[in-house]
């Protein structure tokens, strides 16, 4: 009997259970002589991660939400009684109606320079070509250009006629106001009844964003022009976006921050109208080095100090590798030592 229990003495001490998974992993040795030793030990049930060889970026998150862009006013600059308004959320199409004054619909035209004038045969400007882009957009017969002349005046007419509008040959504030494009209604604050005075709409770009407010020292990493990744919550994976604004502002504390606006293209996917978002930027890059999980890292033996890792042989001890530990990004560090790729080194739990 006592050789019996010798015998299983001996094979229980050196059996070594050794479980690797394709990125973390966990091993054990029920060696207790191995575990006594100074450069080879046998921790028990400790997780491993592998030594990688790649780029080693700094990617940090911010917190964001998902919506509209700026919104921006339209002044009521026709004259008269407010007698119709679209709703809020609605969506405002080229040649449609903004607003109505006197039963008169205000229709939305596309451009950046407001109309300021009366726009008559003879005319000429930024406001003109505008007008002329807009008739030849929707399929009336005229020069693309800055001139009022007669195309434009006798496209104006038709337009008008096939509005049920006064036939003029001449536009004013009566009858169309420039937007940037197609607008989403935003807020209405014109009342109806009320003369069409100052602002009677916000409206904001029909194209998705997300916005985050950053602290100040994050401007850099989320400069205009920047390539970021966005997430919407519950809308599958990450999409391409790219920062568009970026505004400093002051809180009510005195705190310097910046408000960033990042836009993307969903393609086909659906977006609610309003949901918390995720805005991934990259920073500082190190490329084609090795690297280990922050949390490899070991206190180096001797007075020089330093750092070490665990790297786990065949057999399953372990030798410690002293190791210079350099930038650290997303949990990992790059480091230089005695190391290879798919090595596997002891993460402590």
């Amino acid at each position: 009997m006592r050789r019996v229990a010798a015998r299983r003495t001996a094979i229980a001490g050196v059996c070594l259970v050794v479980v690797l998974g394709a990125g973390v992993g966990t091993w054990a040795v029920l060696d207790p002589a191995a575990s006594r030793a100074d450069t080879t030990s046998a921790p028990r049930h400790h997780p491993t991660a592998a030594v990688e060889r790649g780029d080693l970026v700094d990617t940090k998150t911010f917190a964001g939400s998902l919506g509209y862009g700026a919104p921006s006013s339209v002044p009521g600059a026709a004259t008269g009684t407010l007698t119709w308004l679209p709703a809020p959320g609605q969506v405002i199409h080229q040649d449609e109606p903004l607003y109505a004054v006197d039963e008169h619909p205000v229709r939305a035209m596309h451009g950046t320079t407001p109309l300021w004038r009366t726009l008559a045969p003879g005319a000429r400007g930024a406001d003109v070509q505008q007008l002329n882009q807009d008739l030849a957009a929707l399929g009336y017969d005229v020069a693309v250009d800055d001139v009022f002349g007669r195309r434009t005046a006798a496209a104006v007419k038709r337009w008008q006629h096939d509005r049920r509008m006064p036939v003029t040959g001449v536009v004013t504030a009566d009858d169309i106001a420039f937007v940037p494009g197609d607008v989403r209604v935003d807020a209405v604050t014109g009342v109806l009844g009320q003369p069409a005075g100052g602002d009677v709409l916000r409206v904001t770009s029909t194209a998705r964003v997300v916005r985050a407010t950053v602290a100040q020292r994050e401007a850099e990493r989320l400069a205009v022009g920047t390539a970021v990744r966005v997430r919407v919550n519950g809308t599958g994976a990450a999409m391409d976006g790219t920062v568009v604004d970026a505004v400093p502002t002051t809180g009510k504390d005195g705190t310097a921050s910046v408000d960033v606006t990042v836009g993307f293209d969903p393609g086909d996917r659906t977006l609610p109208a309003a949901a918390s978002a995720q805005v991934e930027a990259q920073g500082q890059r190190e490329t084609d080095v090795l690297t280990v999980p922050v949390a490899a890292l070991v206190a180096g033996a001797g007075s020089g100090g330093g750092y070490a890792v665990e790297v786990v042989r065949r057999d399953g001890t372990t030798k410690r590798v002293p190791v210079q530990a350099g930038f650290v990004a997303s949990g990992k560090v790059a480091v230089t030592g005695a190391l290879h790729a798919g090595d596997r080194v002891v993460v402590p739990s």
